[in-house]
Formats: C-alpha cells, structure tokens, sequence
C-alpha cells in the first residue's frame, strides 16, 4: 500500500544551476525507480547554515512530496546516499493534525495556552 511521504533534500552548494536541475531530476528518476509517484514539489531555494555542516555553509533546499510503499524507503534512502550531490535528506510520513473541539478542552489546558 503505497504511502504519502514528504522529503527534504539539501543539495551540494558547489553546485551549478544547471547541475542542481540535473541533480532534481536523479531524485525524481530515484523516486520513480523505486515505484514512487511524485505529487508536487516546492522550487529550489539556497539557504545559509547556523553553523558549518561539514566544512559547508550553505546548501539547496528543496522539498518534494511523494507516494511510495513503506517498505520501499529505506531502499529509496539508500540510493540518495550514493548521490554525491545529495547533501542531507529527510524523508518523513507526514502527521494528521487532530482537532480539537473547544467544547472539550479542560480548564488547566486552557490556563497552560494562556500563559
């Protein structure tokens, strides 16, 4: 049963324009070799690090929403580690948020949100 995921890529800061297109579309060509399904995806952006990570300070940030069977992510995870262009990656099930009926919520719940 295929499953709705939410990766982020950090891709190499010495990359070129061109190649960060080219690195996109070895993701994607990743996700689609595994029996994913790409849903939509955010544009590329650079983004400065708090800190160096790896002697780098600044990577590409993209986000991309996919569907792929659970058991197929650890192989999909593998396949970005072997992308040197791929920087950092997280793939994450994305949670559903519960509302919350106020009807329901206790008085000590409401002071805590209050404070």
């Amino acid at each position: 049963m295929k499953k709705r995921y939410e990766g982020v890529y950090f891709l190499s800061d010495s990359l070129k324009a061109e190649a960060v297109d080219v690195a996109r579309e070895n993701v994607r060509t990743d996700i689609k070799k595994v029996g994913g399904a790409i849903l939509s995806e955010k544009p590329v952006e650079r983004r400065p690090f708090a800190r160096p990570i790896r002697k780098q300070q600044a990577a590409y940030y993209w986000e991309i929403i996919f569907e792929l069977d659970a058991d197929k992510v650890v192989a999909l995870k593998h396949r970005h580690k072997l992308d040197a262009n791929v920087f950092r990656v997280m793939i994450v099930s994305p949670r559903k948020v519960a509302k919350v009926d106020p009807k329901k919520v206790l008085p000590e719940q409401k002071q805590a949100v209050n404070a």
